[in-house]
């Protein structure tokens, strides 16, 4: 009989945290049985749609440890939605009826309820740490429960490793990514030098200084495409006038506005994309401005077609991406340095392509599906 693992995902948007986690339950399914907990939206939409045991709720209560989060002044307001979440969480916990041998928190903002999952279901809990954590400023309670409640930490990358809750504890397992043609890349002429940004369109993904740069790019002629995939975090026009009023979130929906209605030719707005090998196949580099100082799973996704990337890190390692090797990284911020990039790569074809072959190697080395898969499966093992 089949070990149970129960998934806990608390982003109800199917990005990139649901994406990579899903990846390893759909290698690992025959091997495990899993069940999923999650709030409705696309990411409960993804596994349903993939036949797997998910139980929908309307939230799921995290406290925010990253480098990106704090609940300095008005933002305590964010608490009551955590109080409000866990009376549904706890309904949802009492109506399963099941027991699981091993429970995966897929973020570290879930620590907080790993007391009430141990309570209930008595197993060994894992926990995944995606973003970088803000270790001098996590509450001794949280450090409390990351001492006593957690039985391993999975780190994505070195970043992440080095602000692991708790270092003796952590294991590196990159992310993976299996595209449909993985190599069947195309290398047709262009008349267009096609750059890709994919993701949330939000002001952490760091778009109001990639849109200020595409604005500076745009004052001359040049021969530049960009595709921006993704959709607004918020859309709710009420609800962003509240977040503004009560400082909880910043309002990037007026810079996406303003940008939006420049209507520039070379500029295309994709929404969510479904066809990621079509994406990929479209461009010819990735960009990844990002100020949570985190590398976005496009990255990978795009390493594994052959395309570099230009990302901004405040804390870099060389694993993902390898700095002037498989792309570049620079600091937030520095406009003159991305922009001169992006004109450098898009006359320097063959700095371009001997940059792509450098991103395939690395993501064979360090995001080998098969590898990576293996990896996990021996940590479940270990705590089964």
């Amino acid at each position: 009989m089949k070990k149970k693992i129960l998934i806990i995902q608390h982003h109800s948007k199917f990005g990139g945290a649901s994406k990579s986690i899903s990846e390893f339950i759909l290698k690992l399914q025959k091997k495990f049985d899993f069940d999923i907990i999650c709030p409705f939206g696309s990411t409960y939409e993804f596994f349903k749609n993939k036949r797997l045991n998910v139980h929908g709720l309307t939230g799921i209560p995290s406290y925010d440890i990253t480098e990106i989060g704090n609940y300095l002044g008005l933002r305590k307001i964010l608490l009551l939605r955590e109080i409000i979440f866990l009376f549904f969480f706890l309904l949802k916990i009492f109506q399963i009826k099941k027991k699981y041998n091993l429970i995966h928190l897929n973020d570290t903002n879930l620590i907080i309820i790993a007391p009430i999952l141990k309570f209930f279901f008595k197993s060994k809990i894992i926990c995944h740490v995606r973003t970088r954590v803000k270790k001098n400023k996590i509450p001794s309670f949280v450090n409390f429960i990351s001492k006593n409640y957690i039985d391993k930490y999975i780190c994505i990358d070195k970043s992440t490793f080095s602000t692991s809750p708790n270092k003796k504890k952590s294991i590196i397992i990159y992310n993976v990514f299996q595209s449909a043609k993985l190599n069947k890349k195309k290398s047709n002429k262009k008349k267009f030098f096609c750059v890709g940004f994919l993701g949330s369109l939000d002001f952490h993904k760091g778009l109001d200084f990639y849109f200020d740069c595409i604005s500076d790019i745009n004052i001359n002629k040049n021969n530049f495409l960009f595709l921006i995939g993704g959709s607004l975090s918020i859309k709710n026009q009420l609800l962003i006038k509240l977040l503004d009023i009560f400082k909880v979130k910043k309002n990037f929906n007026k810079i996406f506005l303003n940008f939006y209605n420049k209507k520039y030719k070379n500029v295309k707005f994709l929404n969510n994309i479904t066809n990621l090998d079509k994406f990929y196949q479209k461009i010819d580099l990735i960009c990844f401005p990002s100020r949570m100082n985190a590398l976005g799973r496009p990255v990978i996704e795009a390493a594994s077609y052959g395309i570099p990337s230009i990302v901004c890190l405040d804390q870099y390692f060389n694993d993902t991406i390898i700095d002037k090797k498989t792309g570049y990284v620079l600091k937030f911020g520095e406009k003159k340095s991305f922009i001169k990039k992006l004109y450098n790569l898009s006359i320097n074809k063959k700095k371009l392509i001997e940059l792509g072959i450098n991103a395939k190697k690395n993501y064979n080395i360090k995001h080998n599906i098969k590898k990576n898969t293996k990896k996990l499966n021996t940590i479940y093992k270990s705590l089964l």
